[in-house]
Parts: structure tokens; C-alpha cells; sequence
């Protein structure tokens, strides 16, 4: 026998059990070939470890380098570790990460969405799943449209989803059931718009004792002659399934299109915007100025890229789009497609409906047996 054996022994064990204990390995810095060899021997030792952390400062590559090594470590049960992705990730990142193949991917979670400093996470198939999404509706947009055309593009896929007061406002889970509630099509519709340059602020308004949100768009669109900060809100022009199951039909709402702030407190629900709305629809600067909460104008001002004076003035001097160019905007973007077999002229249809519908929404209410008949749809 080896004199050296029983001390090669020795040392070999004191190698193997030196890492006993470590459940949790976290990264925030770019890892050097020295720091990959260490994470080596700590992987491929007798192992206790649970979860794996991806911080800002890593690379891509630093992820696929230990992703590996777990996969191959014959002490390490892949399957049982979570691995997180924590990072900033860039949209090239995410398409790098997500191209990867993975032994046991519903192991790893990546964050799709960062708010108010928390990580917002799915798993990578999840992710996968949204991304694919994202880019059906993105492929839909082309690049000789004028904003408003594109935003229109985007909103007529959103209102496709269906209203559910307990859904899931979580982007992966909105994405795959196709059902949310009503702040899940603000986060939605803010999300894809964002792929497309266009910065979005969420706000809320109080309908019917209940809190509701919209969404307000920087847009400057001469085609049609809006200049000015619009609201949106895809939830309020939605229709149900359960009411109609043409996709087509249920796109022919759109009187919560690109609407001013002083016309979405005038609807017959009287909404009530709440802060910071409450304030940009003012007549002082000065008072609004006082009453805003510091963290609410830093985060308009992030949003539309201008002192939060200049965003009080734009809002004040927003003028509405005319029913004539909205109704031209719809007309020339409609997917005559989708309306084959349809009786009623779809340009007729889409003027009638949204004209009846304004005066139910922001006049005085009108008799039930005024509204569009169902077997003209």
C-alpha cells in the first residue's frame, strides 16, 4: 500500500466536506476564471445546496458557465435547486437566456418586471410563453403606421383579453390564460407599448366605490390630429367572451381611445381621478405643485422625460381628438379580414356603435332599446 495513502484519503475527504453547509450561492459580480474553478470545487463536492443567485454585475455568460456545472456535477441534484435570475435583463440578454438548453427549466426563474425595487419573477418556460406573445402582436405593427395607428394595434389585442375580477395580474399569467383583471390590461398594454419606444403611466380613477386604472400616452399624431397626453383604457372598451365570441367583434369598442382627462371625468359614472391624476387636471400649478407626492412627480417625470411642470401644462393643453379623425383612424385600420360573412357594413357598424355608445358613456343615459342590436352583430 501508497504510504500517502490514508493522508491522499485524508485530503480528499477534507476537500469533499468542506462545502457541508452551503445552501446558497449568489453572484453580483463578473466572475474570473479563478472564481469559476472555486465554484467548481464547491459544486462538485458533497453538496446541501438549494438556490442559486444571478445579481446585476454577472454576465450571460457567467450564468451558462454555472449552468453547466450543475448539470454535470455528480453531487449536485440539478432538479432540486432553484436558480434565480435577479438582473436588469436587457431584451438581448432575455433572448440569449432564453435560448439556452435546459436540463430542468421550471428550475429557473428570471425576473420579467422590476416595481418599486421588487423583482417580479416567472419561470423560463413562463417567460418563453409571454415573449412569444409579445412578438405575434409586435409583428402586427408596422413601422409606416403613425402612433396612433400603432397604439391602436396594440389596444385591439389587449381588449381581446377577458375581464376577471380574481385574475392574475402577473404578465406570464395574463399571457396564458388570456384573462385578467383590470390593472392586468394597463400592465399588459404598458408592457408591449414599451417594446415599442412608447413610455406609459398608469393611473387610477374611483368608478362605482371601486378603484380602477387607465393608462396616459405622450402622443403627437398630425395624421389625425392629436398633439397632447391621452388616456387609454383597453379594460373599459373590452367585451366579454361569454357575450360575443368573435374576436372581431369584440374589437368594435373604442370610446376610452385616446380621450382627454377633463372627458374621462366627465363620464356619466362621474370617474373620479385619484392622485396623481386628480392634480394634472387642476387649473393651479402652484397648488398642485404642493399637493403631489414627491415619489408620484418623479416617477411622471421619468415617464414622460420633462419637468413635471411641462407634463401640468401639456396635460392643460391637450385638445380632443375629433369623433371625425377617431372614426377615420378606426376605418383605416380595421382587418376587413376578420368581418367576412358579416351582414352589416363593418365602417357602418364601427360609427354606429361608437356613436351610441358615447352617448350612453358620456351623456345622459339612454333607454336600453337604443343600443346596437345584438342581431346587427
Amino acid at each position: 500500500m501508497n504510504d500517502n495513502f490514508e493522508s491522499d484519503l485524508e485530503e480528499l475527504s477534507d476537500e469533499a466536506l468542506k462545502y457541508i453547509g452551503v445552501t446558497n450561492l449568489e453572484f453580483h459580480t463578473r466572475l474570473s476564471r479563478e472564481d469559476l474553478d472555486e465554484i467548481q470545487k464547491i459544486i462538485f463536492s458533497i453538496s446541501t445546496l438549494i438556490q442559486v443567485t444571478f445579481k446585476d454585475g454577472t454576465t450571460v455568460d457567467d450564468i451558462e458557465n454555472i449552468k453547466h456545472l450543475l448539470e454535470l456535477s455528480p453531487m449536485c441534484n440539478d432538479k432540486k435547486i432553484e436558480k434565480m435570475i435577479l438582473r436588469q435583463n436587457t431584451l438581448e440578454e432575455v433572448k440569449d437566456i432564453l435560448a439556452m438548453p435546459y436540463e430542468n427549466p421550471d428550475t429557473w426563474h428570471i425576473a420579467y418586471s422590476i416595481i418599486d425595487g421588487t423583482y417580479m419573477l416567472t419561470t423560463l418556460p413562463n417567460y418563453r410563453v409571454m415573449e412569444e406573445y409579445i412578438s405575434i402582436v409586435l409583428s402586427c405593427v408596422k413601422e409606416d403606421m403613425t402612433p396612433l395607428e400603432k397604439i391602436k394595434e396594440v389596444y385591439d389585442f389587449v381588449k381581446l383579453l377577458d375581464f376577471d375580477e380574481n385574475g392574475s395580474d402577473r404578465l406570464p399569467d395574463i399571457v396564458k390564460d388570456r384573462r385578467t383583471n383590470n390593472l392586468g390590461f394597463s400592465l399588459l398594454f404598458s408592457e408591449i407599448l414599451k417594446r415599442l419606444g412608447i413610455k406609459i403611466f398608469i393611473g387610477q380613477v374611483k368608478r362605482d366605490n371601486s378603484i380602477e386604472n387607465i393608462t396616459m400616452i405622450d402622443v403627437k399624431d398630425e395624421k389625425y390630429g392629436a398633439d397632447g397626453i391621452y388616456v387609454f383604457d383597453p379594460a373599459s372598451d373590452s367585451i366579454p367572451k361569454h357575450v360575443y365570441k368573435s374576436d372581431a367583434i369584440r374589437k368594435v369598442n373604442y370610446n376610452f381611445f385616446g380621450i382627454t382627462l377633463m372627458e374621462l371625468s366627465n363620464t356619466k359614472e362621474h370617474d373620479k381621478l385619484l392622485p396623481p391624476l386628480l392634480f394634472l387636471n387642476l387649473d393651479s400649478f402652484e397648488y398642485a405643485n404642493r399637493k403631489i407626492e414627491k415619489r408620484d412627480r418623479l416617477h411622471l417625470e421619468k415617464v414622460f422625460e420633462c419637468r413635471y411642470e411641462e407634463i401640468f401644462d401639456r396635460i392643460r393643453n391637450t385638445k380632443a381628438i375629433s369623433d371625425e379623425k377617431l372614426l377615420e383612424l378606426f376605418i383605416n385600420t380595421v382587418h376587413e379580414e376578420d368581418f367576412l360573412g358579416l351582414h352589416r357594413n363593418i365602417k357602418e357598424l364601427l360609427t354606429d356603435n361608437y356613436q351610441l355608445r358615447k352617448k350612453n358613456i358620456f351623456c345622459e343615459a339612454l333607454d336600453e332599446d337604443n343600443s346596437l342590436p345584438i342581431h346587427d352583430i
